[in-house]
């Protein structure tokens, strides 16, 4: 017989359910939460429940819903999940319906607890989101103001059950070089004003630049030209030179701080462009993160470059964790392994147990 966190993935992997097209897959979670007895809330493709016996605290167990497209390559069908050998094979298997289905399995497991009489001194926020993959505002952003308050996070994310602790930041600037129109004929090679060639001078200066203090757990901020875009003809030197610059940022420096900087350093114009997904950085010693080392003693805390929905719990601990592997994710034949889910499942629960006890035990 298939165990039901197995047959649960099979089942969501099959719902095809693309950023802003979360509808399917949110229904059927909808369902299956009120199928076991809890009262489920719902906004856009965004849904929500609670387990526990105490109004606080209340430790959030989070992930999305959604999947990228697939690219090209893959051997079967990506919405039509093979399970062999172990392993769920999939669209979304990976990122992150796995740790959707382990999330789910592992909070029942909790009501169960409740339901034999057993006490959590707690409460668990399960919420599920969308647009997480475009980071769009209908998802984790949207959603979060109506959970109520939140004291402690758990972000479902393949991390191979490491407990990210910290997680990079993201700083899209939008560089404009300036130059002089004029004939190419008519402009000596010594006396060119060039947007292009000026915008070239600073990507160089980018190159060299200073991007402060390592974190101890993601290193330094590091950047790259994505786009670029100049000129309006072959024989016309151009005025303009446009170029974007993605920043993956590290909580040892505001985003405000590294503009100023980069604003010093180099010739051209520097506009934000965006600026609201910060670095994040939980301390080892926090609650939540010492629960999650209760239920995996072999864990130690890493840091992920990997934006995710944890970026809206700035100011709240939280850990990005959950079962498969961030390699796998947006690739062909995407998969999880069933004993990750296994694993994931018995992280979540035991996770959630160890935070309640540590809160009790701290008074709070």
């Amino acid at each position: 017989m298939t165990p039901p966190v197995v047959q649960r993935l099979l089942d969501y992997v099959a719902i095809k359910s693309l950023s802003r097209e979360e509808g399917a897959i949110t229904d059927r979670v909808a369902a299956d939460l009120s199928a076991a007895g809890l009262r489920v809330a719902r906004d856009g493709h965004n849904v929500w429940t609670e387990i526990g016996d105490a109004d606080r605290p209340r430790l959030l167990f989070n992930s999305h819903l959604d999947t990228v497209p697939p690219g090209a390559g893959w051997d079967q069908d990506p919405w039509k999940p093979v399970l062999n050998n172990g392993r769920i094979t999939g669209l979304g298997a990976n990122d992150a319906k796995g740790c959707v289905v382990a999330l789910i399995e592992a909070a029942l497991r909790l009501k169960r607890r409740l339901d034999a009489g057993e006490r959590l001194h707690g409460r668990v926020v399960l919420a599920f989101v969308a647009e997480e993959e475009i980071t769009g505002g209908a998802g984790m952003e949207a959603a979060l103001p109506r959970l109520g308050p939140i004291d402690a996070g758990i972000v479902g994310e393949p991390t191979g059950l490491t407990p990210m602790t910290a997680q990079r930041g993201l700083l899209i600037l939008r560089c404009v070089a300036r130059g002089r129109s004029g004939h190419p004929a008519n402009t000596p090679a010594d006396t060119p004003n060039n947007a292009i060639a000026n915008a070239a001078a600073d990507l160089m200066r980018l190159r060299d630049f200073d991007w402060g203090k390592p974190h101890p757990l993601l290193g330094k901020a590091h950047a790259h030209p994505t786009v670029i875009s100049g000129g309006v003809a072959r024989n016309v030197i151009p005025d303009a030179c446009e170029f974007y610059v993605d920043i993956r940022t590290v909580p040892t420096e505001s985003h405000l701080q590294l503009t100023q900087r980069l604003r010093a350093a180099l010739d051209c114009e520097v506009h934000v462009h965006s600026d609201r997904l910060i670095a994040m950085d939980t301390p080892t010693d926090a609650a939540i993160v010492q629960a999650v080392i209760d239920a995996r003693p072999q864990a130690k805390p890493g840091g992920s470059p990997a934006m995710s929905d944890m970026v809206f719990l700035a100011g709240t601990p939280s850990v990005k964790i959950g079962p498969g592997e961030s390699p796998r994710s947006h690739t062909p034949n995407e998969y999880v392994l069933v004993s990750e889910l296994e694993a994931g499942v018995n992280t979540y629960e035991q996770t959630a147990l160890a935070y309640f006890r540590r809160m009790t035990e701290r008074g709070k």
